[in-house]
């Protein structure tokens, strides 16, 4: 059984295609733009047509061997199986089993802290909409977890648009659909910013993996999201960030995945991204 899952997993891999790209520079980080964010209800007709869209959370190390094949099959799963219409991804890499890996090190505080919030003790840990937990190496077991949730109704839609012109702008518009059962003052909003196509020539690490994609840049406005209660009772809230965007990121591959979580259950209700 274990070959054959092997096999698969193998030829899935190979299946999978990669575009060139420049290898960020590091340990380079030199501000050289702003990120601003602007978060708003608004629950227009428009809002309340999107369907529901998963966030996969997953945990990966520059060091953990099964970690480039399963990086590979969410790759396929969020590009090509489902879409990011329906599925996206956000990379957190881990401390072990090497503490050194140089994604962990660009966004420590963020890493540790979602490890914490999910008690998450190895690598590759795949967690769907914050409350399944698959086997991180059964393709299957994943898109069991992935369906079972786009059948779950969302509560909430979340629009997310995303400007490059000058400074990265990102707009979110969030709309009650239904919050029926659903405790207001438990509920957060999550804004990931992601970097996705980044190659390097040679491995960063031990397991020989050279493509990365969905990797964890910021949490805006923190690790802590944004109270859904707050944005309520004011109407609109706006985040300005100076000298977000560093040196060693590729402007034009960061993307914003905004995702509305319960703090209590951890379950999360909707995403949405700038993912075209």
């Amino acid at each position: 059984m274990l070959i054959k899952q092997f096999l698969l997993f193998t030829a899935i891999a190979l299946l999978i295609s990669s575009c060139e790209t420049n290898p960020p520079t590091f340990p380079d980080v030199t501000p050289t733009g702003n990120i601003t964010v602007k978060v708003r209800i608004d629950n227009s007709a428009s809002y309340l047509l999107e369907n529901k869209v998963v966030v996969l959370e997953y945990f990966t190390n520059v060091g953990c061997y099964p970690c480039p094949i399963v990086n590979r099959i969410i790759r396929q799963l969020s590009n090509e199986t489902y879409g990011t219409s329906k599925l996206v991804a956000v990379k957190f890499p881990t401390n072990f089993p090497a503490p050194n890996d140089l994604f962990y090190l660009t966004a420590k505080e963020i890493c540790d802290a979602r490890m914490d919030y999910y008690n998450v003790f190895y690598a590759p840990t795949i967690i769907v909409d914050g409350t399944l937990r698959p086997v991180a190496s059964d393709s299957i077991d994943i898109m069991s977890a992935i369906d079972s949730r786009l059948s779950a109704s969302p509560g909430f839609n979340v629009i997310v648009t995303g400007d490059l012109r000058g400074d990265y702008k990102i707009d979110i518009a969030v709309g009650i659909i239904d919050s029926f059962g659903v405790n207001i003052n438990n509920i957060i909003i999550n804004t990931a910013i992601t970097e996705t196509d980044i190659e390097f020539q040679n491995p960063p690490g031990s397991n020989g993996e050279t493509k990365f994609n969905d990797v964890i840049r910021l949490m805006l406005p923190s690790v802590n999201g944004i109270s859904m209660r707050q944005l309520i009772n004011q109407g609109e809230l706006s985040f300005e960030f100076e000298d977000a965007i560093l040196s060693d990121w590729s402007p034009e591959k960061i993307n914003a995945v905004v995702y509305i979580q319960n703090t209590s259950t951890k379950e999360v209700y909707q995403t949405g991204s700038t993912f075209k």
